[in-house]
């Protein structure tokens, strides 16, 4: 790899990319010194940027991070970035395929499990949180969200400090808006559909 450009390409496909799958490579790239080889200085940068990917993570999910610990909670996002590698410049986004990666390689697969219902549940109302609360301001439509628990009641409760019970399966509604700078989260009124598949009172 001798043009600059090709060489970028390499660069970018390396630090976004699990680290062996680039590190023998490394050799051709970098230049190894006194003490450290080419694999060690190339792990620096690939640390580093994987560590900022991580942080903002972290700071999109608070909910999910309070739930299982950084430490596993790092193993869940680590493997959805090797699997979606952020393409874009702004991280504002970076979880956007986040839910879906969870849903799709759930550890339950074939005997679906309370605790990972509650993980894919409170991922994608984090993304709706950070949507409605960075929706331009002349979108004030509400966003309805639909859970099988009442997550938004978990992440309110770990936004105020709080070390808050799992909450108990129990099919949720809610409808969110943006008010003065914050997000409101309110029940979303369902009818009650009668007999004949019409809501009662219409």
């Amino acid at each position: 790899m001798s043009d600059l450009a090709t060489i970028q390409q390499w660069m970018q496909n390396a630090l976004l990319g699990p680290y062996d799958a680039e590190a023998g490579t490394a050799r051709e790239m970098f230049t190894a010194s006194r003490r450290l080889t080419a694999e060690q200085r190339f792990h620096i940068y690939h640390r580093g940027y994987r560590l900022r990917l991580l942080n903002c993570m972290r700071g999109l999910h608070p909910g999910m991070l309070h739930l299982l610990a950084r430490e596993l909670f790092d193993r869940f996002a680590l493997d959805y970035l090797d699997a979606h590698p952020s393409r874009s410049p702004s991280l504002a986004r970076l979880d956007d395929g986040f839910a879906d990666h969870l849903e799709r390689t759930r550890p339950d697969a074939g005997a679906p499990e309370e605790w990972v219902d509650l993980l894919v549940d409170l991922a994608r109302f984090e993304r709706l949180f950070t949507d409605v609360l960075d929706a331009p301001e002349d979108d004030p439509a509400p966003r309805p969200f639909r859970a099988r628990s009442s997550v938004h009641d978990y992440l309110a409760a770990v936004r105020r400090g709080e070390d808050p019970p799992l909450p108990e399966p129990h099919p949720t509604s809610v409808l969110l808006t943006r008010e003065e700078g914050r997000v409101v989260v309110r029940p979303e009124w369902v009818p009650h559909v009668g007999p004949f598949g019409r809501p009662k009172g219409i």
